[in-house]
């Protein structure tokens, strides 16, 4: 039992020792960060309109596919219109604007073709914007809200077959 006693005060010392050289450390981390305001602009399909492809992302297209003026399949959800001297493809698709950490309440959205079309007429809902400046679309827009505009094509009946493609710029600012 003493033999017992002394391994037991031994192996005690030892432990106490061990802890005594054991080493630490101790330390502190900062945390900083500069929150910015931010917009997010999103295009989404219109259930009245044909199918954007990429809805719900900031870039989409609208794929009219082959179209005529005379006869031909016209794509679901888009409106074809012939006139005397062209014919209008139509079709609504919808802008969604949301807003974080600003103190911006509305926007202005802005529409821009990339190319200037001096032989066909793109229209967003009243405007034309064929010329390739910046035009307003909306002045005193509402963020959170899906918001449908109609984008019409129209394509004289002098326009030789072959593919027609531009892209639409559309830039937002909160107010």
């Amino acid at each position: 039992m003493k033999n017992r006693l002394i391994l037991t005060s031994v192996l005690s010392v030892f432990a106490l020792s061990a802890a005594a050289n054991a080493q630490s450390g101790s330390g502190t981390l900062g945390v900083s960060a500069t929150v910015q305001g931010s917009i997010n602009l999103t295009f989404v399909t219109n259930s009245s309109g044909i199918a954007v492809t990429g809805t719900g992302t900031s870039a989409a297209s609208l794929p009219f596919g082959n179209v005529s003026m005379f006869g031909g399949a016209v794509p679901s959800n888009v409106t074809k219109t012939v006139n005397s001297t062209s014919f209008d493809l139509a079709t609504p698709f919808n802008v969604k604007v949301d807003v974080a950490n600003s103190g911006s309440t509305t926007f202005t959205l802005t529409a821009t073709l990339a190319a200037a079309d001096a032989v066909n007429t793109w229209t967003l809902a009243t405007t034309n914007i064929s010329d390739a400046a910046d035009h307003i679309l909306t002045a005193a827009g509402e963020f959170g809200a899906a918001v449908p505009y109609t984008l019409k094509l129209t394509v004289p009946a002098s326009e030789a077959a072959g593919a027609i493609s531009n892209t639409i710029n559309f830039t937002v600012v909160g107010a």
